[in-house]
């Protein structure tokens, strides 16, 4: 009889094993990210059984085999992690957080160039049957920050009416399969407006107040050479009047997702519009004596 019974939940737990198999999810990279930036991996399991809430061990190295992992963080163990990540683990500076009961995100706040590597997320079996995969990796590539956001200043004071250029240089070492945008913004008072974006795609977009003066032709986007964007706005009105900034961002393209990595954001000056009939002290006659 105890033979029998015990054939039968072991056929049981085979039945229902065959209904699943565990997968462990992580993207699917590579992640381009810049030194000195924060990075975010989210990690999944489905298809498992045991308890809801399952663990993740978060593993690296230097290679996509995998022959010599270092521990990096655990959700189980607080004294997981290689002696080379501990302080970091305990300053915060590496993370994992628990998103659901099948899904964490292990955070690093400043990436530094030796956290490259190929990440491996675990893991540990809650299953009756040993079936799927129970660990994935994503390679992490940290490059330099190289992006360089150089504004040319604007006149201080222009005629109502003029034209005004407002000159921009962005650029980055082209080392790696990374994507520029450029915007502009102004701020007049306490509010702050977005003018004109273009990028990473190749693409424009313009801010609200600032979108019939494109489709008119009043705001022109002149693309030049060697990072150099200019973007000129015609027939300046006293309310363009304001302090005028330039934006420069790096992307990362994954998975059909655009991923800002660095971004960068200079002032470009300020600019009162003179209104038409009002002469500046520099245009003056100076008087006889």
């Amino acid at each position: 009889m105890g033979k029998c019974l015990l054939s039968v939940v072991f056929g049981l737990l085979m039945l229902g094993g065959c209904c699943w198999a565990r997968v462990v999810n992580v993207p699917p990279g590579p992640l381009i990210r810049v030194e000195g930036q924060p990075v975010s991996i989210i990690c999944d399991v489905i298809e498992y059984s045991g308890p809801r809430e399952q663990d993740f061990d978060w593993l690296i190295s230097q290679t996509a085999k995998g022959e010599t992992k270092i521990k990096i963080i655990s959700t189980f163990d607080a004294r997981y992690a290689d002696s080379s990540y501990t302080k970091r683990v305990a300053s915060g500076d590496i993370s994992v957080v628990r998103l659901d009961d099948n899904v964490v995100e292990l955070k690093i706040a400043e990436l530094k160039a030796q956290d490259a590597g190929f990440y491996w997320c675990l893991t540990p079996s809650t299953d009756y049957v040993i079936k799927g995969n129970y660990d994935d990796q994503v390679q992490l590539i940290v490059i330099p920050n190289t992006l360089q956001v150089s504004p040319q200043t604007p006149p201080a004071n222009l005629p109502e009416g003029n034209d005004l250029t407002l000159s921009c240089n962005v650029t980055r070492r082209l080392n790696f399969s990374t994507y520029l945008s450029v915007a502009w913004s102004v701020k007049s008072g306490a509010a702050s407006e977005d003018i004109l974006t273009f990028g990473p795609e190749g693409d424009v977009t313009t801010g609200a107040k600032f979108a019939r003066r494109y489709a008119d032709g009043g705001l022109r986007l002149v693309p030049g050479r060697n990072g150099l964007f200019e973007l000129v706005i015609s027939r300046v009105m006293t309310s363009d009047g304001g302090t005028y900034t330039c934006s420069g961002t790096e992307w990362s393209h994954e998975n059909d997702n655009w991923i800002k990595i660095v971004e960068s954001t200079k002032e470009i000056g300020t600019v009162k519009v003179i209104p038409t009939g009002v002469i500046l002290p520099e245009q003056e006659e100076p008087k006889s004596k």
